[in-house]
């Protein structure tokens, strides 16, 4: 048995790493269901489980105010997280990482993983419940070392330990980390995206309360930075439990719903109130009603799960975009402001010369370099510019010249290589595919029947297509651009360079692909797409770019495609 494994504590319901006393556990209200009702309660769930009946379990347990020292949460809570699992473990895998961890001391100075962050709570845990959270904590950061950033663990850790035993809990966080449902943010990143996709249900689904925080912040990002504090810090004790049951049944999108609660609540009882004075934020204004919020857990959960038509299909989209729009914010932050160019007037990036000179123009094997840009200033760190090996039947120098004036200046300062071109390769997107992947950033580049050239630079590997499965998903950051080069050269980078923080969940499409198309851009129309035969092609108006088509006619015919990649 692992050390500290807690017992039976002497009210019968919390386990021995709780302090009862501190507890104040509420009288159950008018509308509670009496003894004889909830055993029955938990056979209807048993039934339920049984006959997969998911809509039934999801109404028991929604609409069943079991108190907070209601023994049905020793076994539903372990039962839940059972079934996100199969496999839950071993006990006995447990104690030797324990003993492999902190041997023989059963009382060890031990600090909390480096993912979690200085605000966490152990609500009414002892010391010795504290020892056992900070163990399993400790255990889990050294077998899930990929876990950089997830704060509320911890507080998920300790409210499992008040209803059972220590394995037992780090078995049903365990399951939850692993789970498909992302019951836990478990990076940086992902915890941001979760602030944002807050705040865009908040404008679909409480556009008046949105409204009304509005008024009081210009910022309204920091509204929502530390929602989940709200829920996990802040609302009473019986609020928090009720919304951990269903929490544990229907996943994160619960937490969505209750936040939303919060803040529908908090604008009724603040315009109530007068409205915020001047004194306080918004922040903390939110923190303090949570405190203090003054309607009852079944009115709050009647707010929450009164809410219509938001689904987990929607909750999702929403952090692919709002995931994709950080991965672009942080890919383009610092860089200068990129200018979609007509006149190409833009000071070119002189080291992407010494790696590209096609050879179709050029006989001898080295060039000067007034012999190979006459007019141009010479930089003192070019000296001889050797020629690569490099054979486009598609690109000029001058076409090269362009584009490295428009790529990253990571990427335009490292070596282009030819990775596919249907003349050689054949024209097959599963080929494509195979030649791609695995290469990083990509320059597609297409020559189609009226001799117009034009393509993408693709900023993320096409790996990341297969990473929803069969899904067709969008993947990509604000990197990504569609250009011309004849008969003119223009280059239309992501709407999102401009500068505006409210774009549409369709401005952050990038690049998508299956068996059947390959697409950069989308959003009310593909700025480029090829079917799986790489001979015709679309092109029009995206809402990720804002292109015009990039032909003539929005319907094209290929005459050839290739693909760079660097190293």
């Amino acid at each position: 048995m692992a050390k500290g494994m807690p017992s039976q504590s002497d009210s019968g319901t919390f386990t021995a790493s709780v302090k009862v006393s501190d507890i104040n556990i509420p009288a159950p209200p008018i509308s509670a269901s009496p003894r004889k009702q909830i055993l029955a309660t938990r056979r209807e769930l048993q039934n339920a489980y049984q006959g997969r009946d998911p809509k039934k379990i999801k109404t028991l347990i929604r609409n069943h105010h079991w108190p907070i020292n209601d023994a049905i949460r020793q076994t539903l809570w372990l039962d839940m997280c059972k079934r996100k699992q199969r496999n839950l473990g071993d006990s006995a895998i447990y104690d030797e990482m324990i003993q492999e961890l902190f041997g023989e001391d059963s009382h060890p100075d031990i600090k909390l993983p480096a993912f979690l962050d200085s605000t966490y709570c152990q609500y009414f845990l002892n010391d010795n419940g504290l020892l056992c959270a900070k163990r399993i904590l400790c255990v889990l950061a050294d077998t899930n070392p990929d876990i950089t950033y997830s704060p509320t663990i911890f507080a998920v850790t300790c409210l499992f330990l008040h209803y059972m035993s220590e394995e037992d809990c780090f078995n049903c966080i365990y399951a939850m980390v692993h789970s498909s449902e992302r019951f836990f943010t478990q990076t940086k990143m992902a915890y941001e995206t979760s602030a944002l996709v807050l705040m865009d249900l908040t404008k679909r689904f409480a556009k008046a309360s949105y409204g009304y925080l509005s008024r009081y912040t210009r910022q309204m990002e920091t509204v929502f930075e530390n929602w989940v504090w709200w829920i996990f810090k802040g609302l009473p004790f019986p609020h928090l439990i009720r919304i951990m049951d269903c929490y544990l049944n229907e996943g994160p999108k619960v937490l969505y719903r209750a936040a939303l609660a919060v803040i529908m609540l908090f604008h009724k009882s603040s315009v109530k109130e007068g409205g915020l004075g001047s004194t306080i934020s918004v922040q903390t204004a939110i923190a303090q009603f949570c405190e203090n919020i003054p309607v009852t857990v079944e009115k709050f959960l009647k707010t929450a799960f009164g809410i219509r038509g938001l689904k987990r299909t929607d909750v999702e989209k929403l952090r692919i975009k709002n995931e994709m729009y950080l991965k672009s914010r942080k890919h383009t932050n610092g860089m200068s402001k990129s200018i979609s160019s007509n006149s190409l007037t833009l000071r070119k990036n002189e080291s992407f010369l010494n790696m590209v000179h096609p050879v179709q123009s050029v006989q001898s094997g080295i060039l000067n370099y007034e012999q190979s840009f006459p007019g141009r200033a010479r930089s003192r760190s070019l000296g001889m510019v050797s020629l690569t090996t490099l054979q486009s039947s598609i690109l000029t120098m001058q076409d090269l010249q362009t584009l490295c004036m428009w790529l990253p200046v990571r990427m335009s300062v490292q070596q282009p290589v030819l990775l596919y071109t249907t003349e050689e390769h054949g024209t097959s997107l599963q080929t494509l595919y195979s030649r791609i992947e695995g290469r990083g950033p990509t320059l597609l580049v297409i020559k189609n029947d009226q001799d117009e050239i034009f393509g993408a630079y693709c900023s993320c590997d096409w790996i990341e297509r297969n990473q929803h499965g069969k899904a067709l998903t969008y993947f990509g950051t604000g990197e990504t651009f569609l250009f011309t080069l004849a008969p003119n050269a223009v280059a239309y980078k992501w709407v999102g360079l401009e500068g505006g923080s409210d774009l549409p969940s369709t401005a952050n499409m990038f690049q998508s692909g299956d068996k059947t198309k390959l697409t950069i851009g989308g959003g009310n129309g593909e700025g480029l797409q090829v079917d799986a035969s790489l001979y015709q092609g679309r092109s029009e108006r995206c809402d990720t770019f804002n292109n015009p088509s990039l032909t003539e006619k929005e319907d094209f015919y290929c005459k050839a495609i290739e693909i760079l990649g660097f190293h």
